[in-house]
């Protein structure tokens, strides 16, 4: 498998619903083809009602606190269980500053991640 398949990207529009689902989420998540569905997805259930607050906050505001950082991110796989991959998200505005949605990309895992824990970058990557 090459970096980009094992890479999960989602797009989101401003209501939480799934415009786009690569291929790579499938592989990392399980899930075949949510496009159509909101993120509840993939958000585990003890999450939600937090997860839900911030994004309708950073839709009306055009302003996500969060938006930018890396984290381990739990994700409820097809599967039922809840793991956490390594990710980052980030608001998508228009050109007036106005939330129009959000993307998220996840990586592969490396066993050890714990929720909402900030990523490690070494300075010797080239990204």
């Amino acid at each position: 498998m090459d970096s980009h398949e094992a890479a999960a990207v989602v797009l989101v529009d401003t209501t939480g619903t799934i415009r786009y689902w690569s291929r790579g989420a499938s592989t990392l998540f399980g899930h075949v083809d949510p496009v159509g569905r909101t993120l509840d997805v993939i958000i585990p259930e003890d999450y939600r009602a937090q997860h839900w607050a911030g994004f309708h906050k950073a839709m009306e505001t055009g302003v996500a606190e969060a938006a930018g950082g890396r984290y381990n991110i739990p994700i409820n796989c097809a599967d039922g269980h809840v793991r956490c991959f390594p990710g980052t998200f980030s608001l998508l505005c228009d050109g007036h500053g106005r939330a129009v949605g959000g993307i998220g990309t996840w990586t592969e895992r490396t066993g050890d991640e714990q929720p909402f824990t900030p990523i490690e970058v070494s300075p010797d990557s080239s990204r």
